[in-house]
């Protein structure tokens, strides 16, 4: 089984991109479970959620305590929460420009830094790096591939059974971050 946790901030959208994870995996005929996990809701509290991914039925619905993946879409939050789903093998993705934040311990060596929110500016014009992060882990990893992953964005954002404008904009973004990602771990760097 692959376990991805999202760590946000409510109105970051880290639940939508455990979804869109899910969604994309079942195109792909697999099973695979999206779980939010949120203290008091507001925007700006801290926000996990867990996505599964199997070839066989998921019963596990508690939190995951070891990720294979983790994706952070605000990098503050390491230092905030606790983080003991992190292992030496978790794969990182921050959307983090800066090389030398700090991550906690143990020290992974599967990090991954990607300017998330400049991509999700300069493409959608917002600063919800969801579907960039969502990118760059599918790029990372190829647990889904890119053409499910893009149905899975068109599913969750179309209007009126058509495509929208932000499903479109989500897809671009998408696209640069799993460009981006495959371009690294095709060097070797990081792999699921």
């Amino acid at each position: 089984m692959h376990e991805t946790v999202w760590l946000g901030r409510g109105g970051q959208g880290a639940f939508t991109a455990a979804r869109l994870l899910g969604i994309a995996a079942m195109l792909s005929g697999k099973q695979a479970m999206a779980l939010p996990a949120f203290g008091p809701e507001r925007r700006g509290a801290p926000v996990f959620a867990y996505t599964r991914i199997s070839d066989s039925t998921i019963r596990d619905r508690s939190a995951v305590q070891q990720a294979d993946a983790a994706v952070v879409l605000d990098q503050s939050l390491l230092t905030q929460v606790a983080t003991g789903f992190l292992t030496p093998d978790t794969l990182l993705i921050i959307d983090s420009e800066d090389e030398d934040a700090a991550v906690p311990d143990p020290q992974t060596s599967r990090l991954f830094r990607i300017p998330a929110r400049r991509i999700a500016h300069e493409i959608m014009g917002t600063e919800h790096t969801n579907t960039v992060l969502f990118g760059a882990l599918a790029g990372l990893t190829q647990i889904v591939s890119r053409s499910t992953a893009e149905e899975s964005i068109r599913r969750e954002f179309r209007k009126n059974g058509g495509m929208s404008s932000k499903a479109t904009k989500n897809i671009d973004a998408f696209r640069a971050a799993y460009a981006l990602a495959a371009r690294y771990a095709g060097q070797g760097i990081a792999h699921a």
